[in-house]
Order: C-alpha cells, then structure tokens, then sequence
C-alpha cells in the first residue's frame, strides 16, 4: 500500500496541522461574522465541522490515485460535505436545544466552504504524486541501466492495447497512442480520441511496449517517441517534455537520460 504522504513526511504532517488550524480560525471567523453565531459557538461549530473534513481528508489520502471514475470522486465530495454539515448541525441542536435556524441560514456558506477545503486538498494530493521522487533519481543512472538490461530482448511486443468499457472492446494500436500516465493499480492511456483507463501496471508496459517507440520518462508516465515535439529544461534539473499535440509531460532526471539514449542523442 502506498504510504500516506501525511505521515511519511514530518514538513507535510506540520504544514498540515498549521493549516488546518488556519482554515479553522478562518471558518469560525465567518460563523462568527456571517453566520450569526456568537463567538464560542463559532469556534466549536469550526472545530466540529473542519475536524470532519480533515478527518475525511486524511483518510482520502490512502484510497488517492486509485478512484478514476469521476462519478465516484462527485459522489464521494458529496457524501463529505453531508457528514460535515451533520456534524455541525447535530451540535447545534444539542447546544442550542432545538434551535437551527441559524444553522439554515448558513448553509450556504458551510458548502462553499467545504468544498472549496475539499478541492484544495485533492489538488494537494495530485501535486504530491507528481512531485514523488521516482527510484531512478534516487539510484541514479545505475537503475537506469539495470532497466535497460531487464527489458527482454526476445520478447514479442505489443501491437496494439486491448481496454475493455463497460460491454464495449477498444482496441488502441500503438501510433495512436500519445502517453499513458499511472494512477494506483491503473494505467490510463492517452489518445486523440479521449483517454482509457486499463487494469495493469506500468512495469508491464514498459517490458512488452517496443524500446524504440515508448520510453519511461518517469515513474508515473511513458511516452510515444514520435509524438514529442521537443524537451525543455524546467527548473533545476527538471525536465519537460512537450508533444505535438500541446501536452507537456514531467520527466525525471534519469528519464531525460534514457530518453536521449534511445533517441541517440
């Protein structure tokens, strides 16, 4: 199981609790102002409903990457936003006896706040899995070489990749095929025509892909050699590959190695 990026990291785990006790001040701070609470109630109305969404948050952060249907990230952003806002408001009727009015009236505010917590937090989860540090760069060119040699040199490659959707069968031949970046278990493969999202890992296609058309750019993504336009450096020895069709693709310090090897340049 990949580990919690909260827990691996001391900056992440105290740059996550200063900020959660900001958004909590801040929340109060507008219970207070624009909720028409008084001040002790904002603050434990804040703490209750900014705990559940941190609490949500973290527990998101074992299951992130490996939700790719967006119906499922809508319906989970939903389900959040309700347990907050229950949370909230079951300490309302037990504080004020029975009196929600006020909770009613700032429903609204609690959302956008809420969501707005919630979208903030998945875009820091998406930074962090792309900013992760791959093996190649932390053992060097020498890991770089071993992949190299582990590649079969009698292997029959792929000519085209089967995705199954639903009851329909796509087949992708592969100089449709522009990228494919990793998410969990997954793989989702790019093309002109949209994007598929297959069960398998990016070490099988990196082994059954021809060498000479598909490299591993960086731990997360393979590209089509034929569909990059140039490589730029971005950043200290930070690489960015752009292809033809617009996109520009992160690669890693060993990855822009291999990509000028294969490419003999």
């Amino acid at each position: 199981m990949r580990t919690h990026p909260f827990i691996e990291s001391v900056i992440n785990r105290v740059v996550g609790i200063s900020l959660a006790v900001v958004v909590w001040m801040m929340y109060s701070w507008l219970l207070f102002c624009y909720g028409g609470e008084g001040i002790w109630m904002a603050c434990l109305d804040g703490l209750v409903s900014v705990g559940l969404l941190a609490v949500a948050g973290f527990l998101y952060g074992y299951v992130d990457g490996t939700i790719h249907t967006w119906q499922i990230q809508i319906a989970l952003a939903v389900l959040v936003q309700a347990i907050s806002l229950a949370g909230a408001f079951e300490l309302q009727i037990l504080l004020e006896q029975g009196n929600a009015g006020d909770f009613m009236d700032s429903v609204s505010l609690r959302l956008v706040l809420g969501i707005l917590c919630w979208i903030i937090l998945l875009q820091w989860y998406r930074m962090n899995r792309a900013d992760e540090p791959d093996l190649e760069e932390i053992f060097g060119t020498e890991l770089g070489k071993g992949q190299e040699e582990a590649i079969p040199v009698d292997e029959t490659f792929l000519d085209r990749v089967s995705v199954k959707d639903g009851s329909r069968i796509h087949i992708i031949h592969l100089e449709e095929l522009l990228y494919m970046q990793a998410g969990g278990d997954y793989v989702t493969l790019f093309t002109p025509g949209g994007q598929y999202v297959k069960e398998q890992t990016m070490k099988y296609f990196e082994t059954h892909l021809p060498p000479a058309l598909f490299v591993r750019i960086h731990r997360s993504c393979i590209v089509n050699t034929e569909q990059i336009l140039r490589v730029e450096l971005f950043g200290k020895e930070n690489y960015q590959v752009r292809l033809k069709s617009g996109v520009c693709l992160r690669a890693s310090n060993a990855g822009y190695k291999l990509l000028k090897e294969r490419l003999s340049l």
